[in-house]
């Protein structure tokens, strides 16, 4: 059982982001006032609309969002895009309590409520169309999260746990991403110091044979980098090695391919994500080379194939089979520079390959009045095809296969759920999940939810959840670990929406108890069960119209996540985040947006004697063309409007007497522009 403990300090929001927040939400609020009196019915574009949206996230039945347990939050990829959202990982910023990390090779982290720092950190569950895109290997699925926004329908998040539902690696979040199907689009776009590249999506139909099908193809190449002043070996006095000052290697390559088929109840869709990157700021923090290397690659190709079934009035089915081959490769990459051991830098090259297959069933029963019955059966394997590498110019012989390539797993998962319409206003929801892994043994996860309906106004949500996080293939092997358990997670949640014609506000109150949590440790011991913590937070959401030409959308999120142990912070996250997205249609086929955002200080690890990594406020502009129907699009933005200085907290590499970081953190690029262009068939 879960344990619930005394909060460190209250939850008391501060700053001059908060206060900024506070005047401006006031602001809004009086001018959203005065403009009632204008016609209800004065042209409003989707960007500028208070929108109804339903998702399937939360239960798997198609539900209004704000009807479902717990706070969903759901970005359109046309409001992502207005807003100056480059990518996935861009978009995920704009939710409240989540921020954004860095691994130190490049890889995206997503940080949900102050949880997710750290190497080959993977709390949250990615979903694809509906497919988990999680790889067994690190738990990660850093392509999806390299998807540009122009392949992107929408994305649906729901923070905190999910596994009762979702199952695994849903610990502190789940996030599917739908791509765009329906749509007619040739476009082209560029970004400087960064991908540039071109796209299309294609939709036909066919009426009479009940046939739709649609191909949504991206691919973007590009050689970006940020000036980096001091590495890991000025701080050993080794300067006169270091690449030092220099820009880090932050070459890229993506390929996005995604085909979705459908004949009348039977569906088709095939997934690839092709993502090749520069080694950033090197494995051990040792800059690499500016030579523009594309040193790591990930891949997935994923098939689904699957059939909704209508038994009769009160049942229906679906059916799915799934298989998702994933590949981890380094090509080069830069590990010792010339003479730490040797008179030649030292070199690694690493090829991973795993495949899971999946079949399932979940049938959905409406036999009783007021109730709505999930039951659910998934069977899944997953196995490792390949595991090797090779070092070149490393002085001494190292095991040519670095994971057990004997390594595989078998997971059986039952699913049972209820919803309850106690009355015409009121509906509770209980869930629960069996997960039975051959490995580790079996996971039971439950939830408990209301959702009370007090009026066409107001809304009251109360929810408890528990969540569990499985070690990876890769924590389970790592050198010295004989044996990792799995982190669990429970979470408390009071939610309140408050909706009106022109404005909605959101609030929601949590509180989250981890046990055992998996973490990369700051010395040798590397991924290890740390201290149990506590998360308990707010986060605020507020949307107005002001008129038929302007809207503003905010969001504020505080959160003290502390350590049990050691009664301090959870590295890598910070306490305070804010957006602020003021958007503006002075002509019917003009939007201009500023996008504000505020990150506080963030945490470094308890063995870091340095002060935290100093926050900072950020803004976006973007300029945007559209008119209705058929023609010319185009988005012309500037990111990091003020050049403001960002740098991200780095990582404990693990390598000993290495183990040191860079001054101030993973710097991030300064002012920036960027331009995407198209035609809408």
């Amino acid at each position: 059982m879960l344990s619930s403990r005394t909060p460190r300090q209250s939850l008391a929001p501060h700053g001059c982001a908060a206060w900024m927040l506070v005047m401006i939400l006031a602001a809004a609020d009086t001018a959203g006032a005065r403009s009632t009196s204008e016609s209800p019915d004065a042209p409003l574009g989707d960007l500028l609309s208070l929108l109804d949206q339903e998702t399937e996230l939360a239960t798997r039945s198609g539900m209004n969002a704000d009807f479902v347990p717990g706070m969903a939050t759901i970005l359109s990829g046309s409001d992502m895009l207005a807003r100056g959202a480059r990518t996935v990982w861009e978009a995920l910023s704009l939710v409240p309590g989540i921020s954004q990390g860095l691994e130190m090779t490049g890889e995206r982290q997503v940080l949900s409520r102050g949880v997710g720092f750290g190497y080959a950190s993977g709390n949250i569950k990615f979903l694809l169309d509906g497919v988990s895109m999680n790889s067994t290997l690190f738990a990660t699925a850093n392509p999806v999260l390299n998807i540009p926004i122009e392949q992107i329908e929408r994305i649906e998040v729901i923070r905190g746990p999910g596994s009762s539902v979702h199952g695994e690696y849903a610990f502190a979040g789940v996030v599917n991403i739908i791509t765009r199907r329906d749509d007619r689009t040739l476009y082209a776009r560029a970004d400087e110091r960064a991908a540039a590249g071109a796209g299309g999506i294609w939709h036909w139909s066919d009426p009479q044979r009940d046939l739709t099908g649609s191909i949504n193809l991206t691919g973007l190449s590009g050689n970006g980098g940020v000036p980096v002043s001091e590495d890991a070996l000025f701080a050993i006095g080794e300067a006169e090695l270091s690449n030092a000052p220099g820009p880090s290697n932050e070459a890229s390559r993506y390929l996005g391919a995604f085909a979705d088929l459908r004949w009348r109840n039977t569906f088709v869709a095939i997934k690839i994500l092709d993502d090749d990157y520069g080694d950033h700021f090197g494995i051990n923090h040792f800059l690499p080379p500016s030579d523009d290397r594309l040193v790591s690659g990930q891949r997935y190709l994923s098939a689904q194939i699957g059939q909704d079934l209508v038994l009769s009035d009160a049942l229906d089915a679906r059916i799915r089979f799934e298989s998702l081959q994933y590949e981890r490769t380094r090509d080069g990459l830069y590990v010792f520079p010339p003479s730490y051991f040797d008179a030649q830098p030292v070199y690694m090259d690493q090829d991973y390959r795993e495949t899971r297959y999946l079949g399932a069933a979940d049938l959905h029963w409406r036999g009783w009045d007021r109730q709505l019955i999930l039951l659910g059966v998934e069977a899944s394997q997953v196995q490792v095809d390949r595991a090797s590498w090779s070092w070149a110019n490393l002085p001494f012989e190292v095991p040519q296969s670095w994971l057990d390539t004997e390594l595989d797993r078998h997971i059986l998962s039952l699913i049972a759920q209820d919803e309850i319409r106690a009355s015409e206003r009121v509906t509770v929801t209980a869930a629960l999940r069996l997960d039975d892994y051959s490995d580790l043994g079996a996971f039971l996860t439950p939830r408990l939810a209301a959702v009370w309906r007090i009026d066409e106004a107001n809304i009251l949500k109360l929810q408890y959840a528990q969540a569990f996080r499985p070690p990876t293939f890769y924590e389970r092997e790592y050198p010295g670990r004989e044996s990792i358990s799995s982190g669990e997670i429970a979470t408390y949640e009071l939610g309140y929406i408050l909706k009106q014609s022109r404005w909605e506000g959101r609030l929601i109150l949590f509180q989250s108890d981890l046990a055992d949590p998996i973490v990369f440790g700051d010395d040798d011991d590397g991924f290890i069960n740390s201290g149990d913590a506590r998360l308990r937070g707010i986060e605020l959401e507020y949307a107005v119209r002001l008129g038929s030409r302007v809207k503003v959308d905010a969001n504020l999120s505080y959160v003290d996540a502390v350590s049990l142990d050691t009664d301090r912070p959870l590295p890598g996250g910070t306490d305070t985040l804010a957006n602020l997205a003021v958007l503006w249609r002075p002509l019917d086929a003009w939007t201009a947006a500023l996008q504000l955002r505020y990150v506080g200080d963030r945490s470094r690890p308890e063995s870091d004697p340095r002060d935290s990594v100093s926050g900072y406020a950020m803004a976006d502009l973007t300029l945007s063309y559209q008119q209705p129907g058929p023609g010319f699009f185009a988005h012309l933005g500037v990111k990091n409007l003020t050049d403001e200085a960002v740098h991200y907290p780095d990582l404990p590499t693990g390598f000993g007497g290495v183990d040191l970081p860079y001054p101030e953190g993973y710097p991030r690029p300064g002012r920036r522009w960027w331009l995407s262009v198209g035609y809408r068939f």
